[in-house]
């Protein structure tokens, strides 16, 4: 509210509870920029900053929640209410977030401002519920959030959210409140950092389990669950993403996500996986193999640590005081990814390196969302506090122009990073990624099957 400029009202709605079915729902997440101002957890609701240099704090802060319901509540848990809004969440004032009431107040006060910061969508929803022959109606909830199956989808007065719609949508007036935010957003307090350690770590030790896990005819959706289990036994309170869980040749789509395959003998499975853990995100990639004695072949080995180089010269690149951006690191990634081929018999012509074998980007930032902070661009330079991935990949297709016995593989390699002045700190290191680590990882189920043959009585289990 400091940096806004003065005669500046800001309006964040609360994210909705979206239906997957009929009256099935997803589990709830906040909308990203309004859990961030506000620490608020539950739907339908909304906050509302009004910048007052004669205020104390330098503005008023407005929420709108919904009121304590007896009924509700037994069904579906406690609710904050608008006294908590006030006690524990810091609101000047607070109201029941009924639509009539929000649209109100909006058509009182925005008139006043000059400057106004929020984030509707590039064109009014129209409402699903209540509209009939008599009545048009339309919802400022819908306007400014995503609709739900709730009944905040009514609204009564169609000239009235006309008028707010007219005032939300003068360009010459309103702003992008996400880019303000992000702005925020984008360097990270010594508290999230320590957060996001904790959530790397997380994913990390749970990548390491799932390597322990792997062997011929298991299947992807099974390496899914061991890794989103040892998520959750450490903290994690959901995937972050859908994951990639890729085996053999799978790997060369890089957003596979199918993961309904059984794992065959001598092929690499690649994980693309991490945790949220306390609102942030954690994301890894690692690579490993499914062979019966936990090796790497010769040519995985050779083209795993390719890339492994890769990513280990990019992260040491990730510092405040060499003054690199995200962009300057794709393009030394490709320079570096094609030294490393060339030295293991690739033949690179043309652009088949980025075009082919190489055709991602080298990261993003990282934090409360996967690709965090959208608004800002990949030729921002990197700062004490900024979160970036580095994930370099090579796949290799079906196709003459490279070697045979590379063919058929896909190796993406990927770790978070925090930015510090001089050095960096890398918040996925639990996840094993020399080669010696992966392999030993790798071998801990045949370990244990060893263990297990030495006690008395024991069969193996051949139901798999």
């Amino acid at each position: 509210m400091d940096r806004l400029p003065d005669n500046s009202v800001v309006v964040a709605m609360s994210g909705r509870v979206k239906s997957m079915s009929g009256n099935i729902f997803y589990k709830f997440r906040q909308e990203t920029n309004f859990w961030y101002l506000t620490g608020f957890q539950e739907p339908d609701s909304a906050v509302i900053l009004e910048k007052d240099p004669s205020s104390p704090r330098g503005y008023k802060m407005t929420m709108f929640v919904q009121k304590r319901d007896e009924h509700n509540e037994t069904w579906n848990g406690p609710r904050t209410g608008l006294d908590g809004a006030v006690d524990i969440f810091g609101a000047d004032e607070s109201q029941e977030l009924d639509p009539a009431i929000l649209l109100n107040h909006l058509k009182q006060i925005l008139p006043k401002y000059t400057h106004i910061y929020v984030e509707p969508p590039t064109q009014p929803s129209t409402p699903r519920r209540g509209a009939t022959a008599t009545t048009k109606t339309g919802n400022v909830l819908n306007y400014l959030s995503p609709p739900s199956t709730g009944p905040l989808d009514l609204f009564s007065k169609k000239s009235d959210f006309d008028a707010v719609i007219k005032l939300l949508g003068d360009t010459r007036k309103c702003h992008s409140l996400t880019r303000e935010v992000e702005r925020l957003r984008f360097k990270k307090s010594l508290n999230e950092i320590r957060v996001m350690k904790r959530a790397g770590r997380a994913s990390g030790e749970a990548m390491a389990e799932t390597m322990g896990f792997v062997r011929p005819g298991v299947s992807e959706a099974q390496l899914q669950a061991v890794f989103e289990y040892h998520c959750g036994l450490r903290g994690s309170q959901r995937p972050a993403y859908v994951p990639v869980v890729a085996s053999g040749a799978n790997a060369l789509t890089i957003h596979y996500v199918n993961n309904d395959r059984l794992v065959g003998p001598n092929q690499l499975v690649c994980i693309d996986a991490g945790g949220e853990l306390d609102g942030y995100a954690s994301d890894i990639t690692r690579a490993f193999p499914s062979n019966a004695d936990g090796m790497f072949s010769e040519p995985q080995r050779d083209l795993y640590s390719a890339v492994l180089n890769v990513l280990k010269s990019c992260t040491a690149l990730a510092t405040e005081s060499q003054c690199y951006t995200l962009a300057d690191l794709h393009r030394r990634s490709v320079d570096f990814l094609r030294q490393e081929l060339k030295q293991i018999g690739f033949q690179l012509t043309g652009g088949s390196l980025e075009r082919i074998l190489y055709p991602h980007y080298i990261g993003h930032w990282l934090g409360i969302d996967l690709h965090d902070c959208a608004s800002v661009e990949r030729t921002t330079k990197l700062e004490e506090g900024v979160v970036v991935t580095i994930e370099p990949g090579v796949y290799v297709p079906y196709d003459d122009a490279f070697p045979k016995h590379f063919q058929g593989i896909g190796i993406r390699v990927e770790d978070d990073i925090a930015v510090q002045a001089d050095s960096n700190i890398v918040l996925s290191s639990a996840a094993p990624k020399e080669v010696v680590d992966v392999e030993a990882a790798c071998k801990r189920f045949l370990d244990r099957q060893h263990t297990d043959a030495d006690r008395p009585g024991w069969q193996p289990d051949l139901t798999s």
